[in-house]
């Protein structure tokens, strides 16, 4: 969450915040208008995690989240004509093994995979890299924002699970026998994991959506919800009525198996999003531990922080039979989930900023709204108010389009007589990096006296711990060139067009609350923001301008509060 310039803007909360998080809300009841797309079916059969056989795999050419295409062959129905002692043998790998095997792998991943590096989905990535279920591009690169297709993805299902079929395969018309993944396919379908188009159609170059993904490990794990359905997944996202009728159930069972993983923003699923192959890695590798095939993350590691309902394997609550049998040796009534009440899924994220602008922005689905007050305006005995409301479009790690209407002098004459409309372009790097490029006030009412301001801005989030809750986590740093009220106090009393350097430095010291020190250009301002309530996006944000005496006329008191909201 950020904040504006406290003389001329408000306290912009909302939810870009600087760590991914974002405010959440009572999301809206399901609708019912979209159109079904293919229906997977749940599995029937009792699952078994994979060997991870290193490769009976014929091309170089064909890279799908790293795997490459397993060619139709004897060996593919060899696999389903083995007996089950032969399978079980097969099968013996434990999580102790995968465990040695990730630790002694991993360096050379890490070596390999050169963009994933301080990627936010690096825990997930590694392992599976180590395993052999995915691989990087020849270039050793892994390309994590890249899409991933239908095909791509049969592909990693193939890799990752072993499981009896649980019906015949299908001759799809789009997917003959010479196609590159024609035998991943079958094998995805015919453990339950996939499922076609009406017309026999596969579609194996459509990418995939994330909530396909989710559907497909929900049916192939054969998990299923123990809760109303509705109640939780608007407990948890904010987009759930964005989620497809067909999906609902699945989606529900992948949310309680702890199989949905969500960045930047833990509260937005984003189901119809094409599915990235950072995310799709995220899936699998959730799906592998809910199978009892790889580990748990460890709660040190920053990826644990966009698994939605995440809870540390220390801390792991015991399972549900044994909680039922305690419940009735001492005999105590069951619980309705009626009864029950969900929480921790809403995040209220202080800021980084009180009076500059960060590189961080809002993006399609975003909404603020704050106010400031001051306690006296610039040379004046008589303080002041203004108050801003804005919305995003685009989408930041493209590009976002951040909107913001300002009311100056609010308290002293009046909503929206003196106004201005500001704009700004961000986009968000991995590794927690943004730039921006923004002009305030582009156009104005009335007569305020900021004028207009063009500036370019950089931010990048520095992680000092793993554990983003635990104190001194995160480190905050913006640096930007701007003019208009970004000048010096000398320049602008002398209407000199310069260009001036800005900052500001976010220290998260606790997890509801920052230090800042914001150079505005002019002066230095000091604060602190305050995300009071961890289940409300409401930020606090107490602070004293022009310290240093560079500008205006002493020292005064300055007070920002904001609130944001994502569709």
């Amino acid at each position: 969450m950020r904040i504006y310039k406290v003389a001329a803007y408000t306290l912009a909360a909302f939810a870009s915040s600087d760590l991914g998080y974002s405010a959440c809300a009572n999301t809206p009841k399901f609708r019912s208008n979209h159109p079904k797309p293919p229906a997977e079916v749940f599995a029937s059969q009792p699952f078994t995690a994979a060997t991870y056989p290193k490769t009976d795999l014929a091309s170089e050419s064909q890279s799908l989240l790293g795997t490459k295409p397993r060619q139709l062959s004897g060996s593919l129905t060899e696999d389903f004509t083995k007996s089950r002692e032969q399978q079980k043998q097969e099968n013996t790998t434990t999580k102790e093994t995968l465990e040695q095997q990730l630790k002694t792998d991993r360096v050379a991943q890490q070596m390999i995979l050169s963009d994933i590096q301080g990627n936010w989905a690096q825990s997930f990535i590694e392992p599976l890299a180590a395993l052999g279920v995915i691989k990087g591009f020849p270039d050793g690169t892994f390309r994590p924002d890249a899409p991933v297709t239908r095909a791509q993805f049969a592909a990693m299902i193939q890799k990752a699970f072993r499981k009896n079929p649980i019906r015949n395969g299908v001759r799809f018309v789009d997917t003959p026998p010479y196609y590159w993944a024609n035998g991943a396919i079958q094998t995805a379908y015919e453990m339950g994991f996939l499922e076609g188009y009406p017309g026999r159609i596969f579609k194996p170059e459509q990418k995939i959506p994330r909530v396909q993904v989710l559907v497909s490990l929900a049916s192939g794990l054969n998990l299923s919800v123990n809760q109303t359905t509705p109640t939780v997944l608007n407990a948890y996202f904010q987009d759930a009525s964005q989620i497809p009728n067909y999906a609902v159930e699945q989606v529900a069972a992948a949310l309680q198996n702890r199989i949905v993983v969500d960045y930047p923003k833990v509260q937005n699923l984003n189901p119809n999003q094409v599915a990235t192959r950072a995310e799709v890695a995220a899936f699998i590798y959730q799906a592998l531990v809910k199978a009892g095939a790889v580990p748990e993350l460890a709660s040190s590691q920053v990826a644990t922080q966009y698994i939605v309902d995440y809870r540390s394997p220390e801390n792991s609550a015991p399972p549900i039979a044994q909680v039922e049998d305690l419940r009735r040796s001492l005999r105590i009534p069951p619980i309705s989930p009626t009864d029950l009440t969900v929480v921790g899924a809403i995040v209220g994220v202080p800021g980084s900023s009180v009076a500059s602008p960060t590189a961080f922005g809002a993006e399609f689905g975003d909404v603020f709204v704050g106010g400031t007050y001051q306690s006296r305006a610039r040379f004046t005995n008589r303080d002041d108010g203004a108050l801003e409301f804005g919305f995003g479009l685009g989408e930041r790690r493209i590009v976002g389009l951040e909107v913001a209407v300002s009311s100056f002098s609010t308290f002293r004459e009046g909503l929206f007589t003196n106004a201005g409309i500001s704009l700004k372009l961000h986009h968000l790097f991995p590794h927690n990096f943004g730039i921006a490029a923004g002009v305030e006030n582009i156009g104005t009412f009335g007569s305020p006296d900021g004028g207009s301001s063009v500036y370019g801005v950089a931010s990048k989030i520095f992680l000092l711990k793993d554990d983003i809750t635990k104190p001194f986590s995160a480190l905050t740093v913006s640096l930007g060139v701007g003019g208009g009220r970004f000048r010096s106090e000398y320049d602008v009393q002398r209407r000199i067009g310069s260009t001036n350097v800005f900052g500001s430095v976010g220290l998260r010291v606790v997890e509801p609350i920052s230090v800042i020190a914001d150079w505005t250009g002019q002066d230095l301002t000091l604060g602190t923001s305050i995300a009071p309530f961890r289940n409300f996006p409401l930020v606090i944000t107490p602070a004293v301008a022009d310290v240093t005496g560079n500008a205006g006329d002493g020292a005064r008191f300055i007070l920002g509060v904001g609130f944001g909201y994502s569709f």
